[in-house]
């Protein structure tokens, strides 16, 4: 199910129960703890135009309604203050799902690939990662202020690598 909601950023599409309760972070349907999804969990990343990106998510859709693709999100436009002048793409999975799950990106005739864990993406976001502090700057933020959303991205990024034991579904978004 897409999700376009003209007022946020990203374009989502999800299974349709994720108004159920429903994880789709996730392995043979039983929700990752916070150390399997730092071990495990990441994402295909494409770039391209939204019209490009728009025609991949009506591709993959099916398979995201069929729970071989958790989940997807993409730029609504490029975020040109993180220096990007395409929008990007993420389709998430677990890393023994990827495989699988790139035979259908490909079937979309992508052919350029290129795979993170998530566990790389939050390290970006946190203080002195290359994401948090290219925002940081693009936003003109003054000292004090920069101290306290680096303040606030530690506190929020710890609840994942301070309580390994915890499953991710407990994690605020």
């Amino acid at each position: 199910m897409i999700i376009d909601q003209p007022q946020t950023h990203f374009i989502f599409g999800y299974h349709p129960q994720i108004y159920e309760g429903y994880t789709y972070i996730a392995y043979k349907k039983k929700p990752l703890t916070n150390q399997e999804y730092l071990d495990y969990w990441g994402k295909w990343i494409l770039f391209g135009s939204r019209s490009k990106l728009d025609k991949i998510g009506k591709t993959l859709d099916p398979h995201v309604d069929s729970g071989l693709i958790p989940c997807f999100k993409y730029d609504r436009k490029p975020l040109v203050n993180l220096g990007m002048e395409e929008c990007v793409m993420s389709i998430y999975c677990d890393v023994r799902d990827r495989a699988q799950v790139w035979e259908k990106i490909s079937g979309t005739g992508e052919r350029l690939k290129a795979w993170i864990f998530d566990r790389e993406t939050v390290q970006m976001w946190l203080p002195g990662g290359g994401l948090l502090e290219q925002w940081i700057k693009s936003e003109k933020i003054n000292q004090e202020k920069a101290l306290k959303i680096r303040e606030d991205s530690r506190q929020r990024f710890s609840k994942i690598f301070d309580f390994p034991d915890r499953t991710f579904a407990g994690w605020p978004q």
